[in-house]
């Protein structure tokens, strides 16, 4: 049965709600970000004092890695995301790319049935789901909506089923949660919010012992994504393609001026997170590229 617990905040001393071994399957319920909300015009302005502690954003876990180590890395599979029937899609207030222009709160259900995402219930939309926050435990815990090297609220479309996220360990057992679930969102995210759900994951935490670490990797079948963060979004894109160079230099015989301009002709950029203090953006590399390139292994 799936195990759950719902929290705003979470640190090292938070109680785990499970303990697993190394590439043992398990499943746990995340609730949705909108979930404990009645009135979306009674949320407060996001990142700021007002909204501090408020039910936005339950976070499920942590979850407890038997033998993980500071140094490690886990490499957690993200088996099955199984949405609630229940999705809402909402304008916050003061947040969102337009936030001046779409000034009022307001929320529109989108039910999901029959595979698909109704928009308005009645513009059905491809089920995409997806989760927005996947992390490790951060050095002093999470601040909720923050990503960083651990992971956290980075928001990426791709972290759905048929991914596998590498994500440093910084405190022993890992303590990985998870949050955000989405039924359907876009890259950028202009209105600051996606089709968000409740849902059920299945997933399993592999361990790399000995793995230095330092920004979440996203792998798919056909790409390798390198995750970047910056209080801009040209701030996040320079960390990403930082960090892409890196990555493939240190996997290639290629020397660090050859991965860039590789990844200048094939590297495609996205911008995860909707505007907020940390932005979040990935470098996404076909991985064919890569293995001609010269990678044998991505960690």
């Amino acid at each position: 049965m799936p195990r759950h617990a719902y929290l705003f905040s979470i640190n090292p001393n938070t109680p785990p709600v499970m303990k697993v071994q190394p590439d043992e399957e398990f499943r746990i319920e995340v609730l949705g970000s909108l979930a404990e909300i009645e009135d979306v015009r009674t949320v407060p302005v996001p990142f700021t004092p007002e909204c501090e502690g408020h039910p936005l954003t339950p976070i499920a876990g942590p979850i407890v890695v038997h033998g993980a180590e500071p140094g490690d890395a886990v490499a957690i599979d993200l088996l099955e995301i199984t949405p609630g029937p229940d999705g809402v899609t909402a304008i916050l207030k003061q947040f969102g790319v337009l936030k001046e222009e779409f000034a009022d709160p307001k929320a529109l259900a989108c039910p999901i049935r029959d595979g698909k995402v109704w928009f308005a219930d009645r513009i059905p939309i491809p089920l995409y789901p997806n989760l927005g926050t996947i992390s490790t435990m951060p050095p002093d815990g999470y601040k909720p909506s923050y990503a960083g090297p651990y992971g956290g609220d980075f928001d990426q479309r791709d972290v759905g089923v048929g991914s596998r996220v590498h994500l440093p360990v910084i405190h022993p057992g890992a303590q990985v949660f998870f949050a955000d679930p989405h039924a359907v969102i876009s890259d950028g995210i202009i209105s600051g919010t996606g089709v968000e759900c409740g849902a059920t994951v299945r997933a399993r935490i592999g361990l790399n012992k000995n793995v230095a670490l330092d920004r979440p990797i996203i792998e798919q079948k056909d790409t390798i994504q390198v995750l970047g963060w910056g209080p801009t979004v040209e701030a996040a894109t320079e960390d990403a393609s930082r960090g892409a160079v890196d990555f493939v230099a240190s996997r290639t015989p290629l020397s660090r001026e050859e991965a860039y301009m590789l990844l200048g002709i094939t590297g495609e950029l996205r911008v995860g997170t909707s505007p907020r203090p940390v932005m979040c953006a990935r470098l996404m590399i076909p991985r064919a590229v890569l293995e001609a390139a010269g990678m044998t292994k991505v960690i």
